[in-house]
């Protein structure tokens, strides 16, 4: 902690504590406001199970754990490759279509911030073999 630091905060604490000591002498009383803001942290992680190939039907992927502090929710997107006919995200047992046409989905729109676990997993309409997936985080709103 620098010095200057250090003076400051003795400053703050002092008048702190001058003010607290004064308010019972004044008549309307004093009112201390704090304001302080956090970086925002968005992110997803998933416990992996080994898979050796991607099989046609469900492919239990792991367990997710998201956390997002924006106030504002966050999504979490599945990226995959174009192609994929008839295929499901799995989030908790609920499907998610995923887009043949896209390499991106949507799998959580949450309007709020939140900490969850999750079960994730695929629906595949065939086999595929190996299959290239990831997740990413994004804060909706403001960054900090």
């Amino acid at each position: 902690m620098t010095a200057q630091l250090k003076r400051l905060k003795i400053a703050g604490v002092a008048m702190i504590a001058g003010l607290m000591a004064a308010s019972p002498m004044m008549a309307g009383g004093v009112t201390i406001g704090i304001n302080a803001r956090a970086r925002t942290i968005c992110k997803v992680e998933v416990g992996a199970v080994m898979l050796p190939t991607f099989q046609a039907g469900e492919n239990a992927l792991g367990r997710m754990t998201e956390l997002c502090n924006n106030v504002d929710g966050y999504r979490l997107i599945l990226l995959h490759p174009a192609g994929l006919e008839d295929a499901f995200a799995v989030v908790d047992g609920v499907r998610v279509p995923i887009s043949a046409a896209a390499t991106q989905t949507v799998i959580v729109d949450s309007t709020h911030a939140a900490f969850r676990e999750r079960d994730l997993g695929i629906f595949l309409s065939s086999t595929e073999g190996n299959l290239n997936l990831a997740l990413r985080a994004e804060a909706k709103g403001m960054i900090f």
